[in-house]
């Protein structure tokens, strides 16, 4: 494919794994980054880095934006900023179009939100969920970004294509922020309700459906919500805590909730969803086994990293 995508927040997790894989599925991608450090990275995965010293001066990469067919906003809901981005996107799109008169040439936009937006899973008849369940979202936080997400799908035209796509708990690579905080900490506490359950992306897995919805008729993805987990792999909060302990050496305290030690309400719910919308209409098959099942080897890429990490960071002094 010769599409040239764009995607903001290349360097983050999310964003640089589907950053790899647009560029796997053979469109160009730039990514947009703020500390020019990040560049090397990027460059070795044929990723073409645009440094900005805030994503507050998103406009000006007009030029940039002119030049893709697919942007995408991997930074997660950022209140205003995220504004930004998506106007920083229209401008863009209605300077490709010529105002909606060539609409061939709208750009497509995707947004990265997340399954918390739904609340708690559970409340709706036990049964995984889909994109036509209406979300419960249970803080404040997440229904002004269930709003936003509304008005990214709202703000399709023939200027601009929006869709919106909702993951799992990602895993995979060097495991992102849940990692980070799960392997991090020693012991491992179990708090809250020990048979709370989420689904899970492979960090690849995700990268293929958005590759997939670069790739689909503008039809089918535009306007649309989609939730990107793999099915069935959802085990319960304890079985991930335990089996994350045992493999790398900790040991494992229960803890009970009371004061200070109140889990937030968004972390002790479920969060299960259904992804045979993109499985059927997009053609998407996650290809990893599940979480668990080889949560070994994600334990020690996470560590390699992190030692990685401190090598570079002891370097740099």
């Amino acid at each position: 494919m010769s599409t040239n995508a764009l995607v903001f927040g290349a360097n983050g997790y999310i964003g640089f794994g589907v950053a790899v894989g647009l560029r796997r599925a053979g469109l160009r991608v730039f990514g947009v980054i703020r500390q020019n450090h990040h560049s090397s990275r990027l460059l070795q995965h044929e990723i073409e880095p645009i440094v900005v010293d805030s994503f507050e001066n998103v406009s000006s990469l007009a030029q940039q934006l002119q030049q893709c067919s697919v942007v995408i906003d991997a930074v997660g809901f950022k209140g205003d900023l995220s504004e930004k981005i998506l106007q920083a996107v229209l401008n863009a799109g209605q300077e490709r179009t010529q105002n909606g008169q060539n609409a061939h040439y709208a750009p497509l936009f995707i947004f990265t939100s997340g399954i918390m937006t739904y609340g708690d899973t559970s409340m709706y008849s036990g049964r995984p969920i889909d994109e036509m369940n209406k979300p419960k979202p249970m803080t404040v936080e997440m229904k002004t970004r269930e709003t936003y997400e509304n008005h990214v799908l709202s703000s399709s035209s023939n200027c601009l294509h929006t869709t919106v796509v909702r993951p799992g708990f990602v895993y995979g690579g060097h495991g992102g922020f849940v990692a980070d905080l799960f392997y991090s900490q020693k012991p491992a506490i179990i708090d809250g309700r020990r048979d709370k359950r989420w689904s899970w992306v492979h960090i690849d897995d995700l990268a293929d459906a958005y590759a997939l919805l670069t790739r689909s008729p503008r039809v089918v993805v535009v306007g649309q919500m989609w939730n990107f987990a793999a099915p069935n792999d959802n085990p319960t909060y304890e079985d991930i805590r335990t089996k994350m302990a045992h493999i790398s050496g900790q040991t494992v305290e229960y803890q009970e909730q009371t004061g200070s030690n109140q889990v937030p309400v968004r972390w002790d719910t479920d969060s299960i969803i259904n992804p045979s919308k993109a499985i059927d209409q997009l053609g998407w098959r996650p290809k990893h086994v599940g979480y668990l099942e080889e949560i070994e080897i994600y334990y020690k890429s996470w560590l390699a990293h992190k030692q990685g990490q401190t090598s570079n960071n002891s370097s740099h002094h």
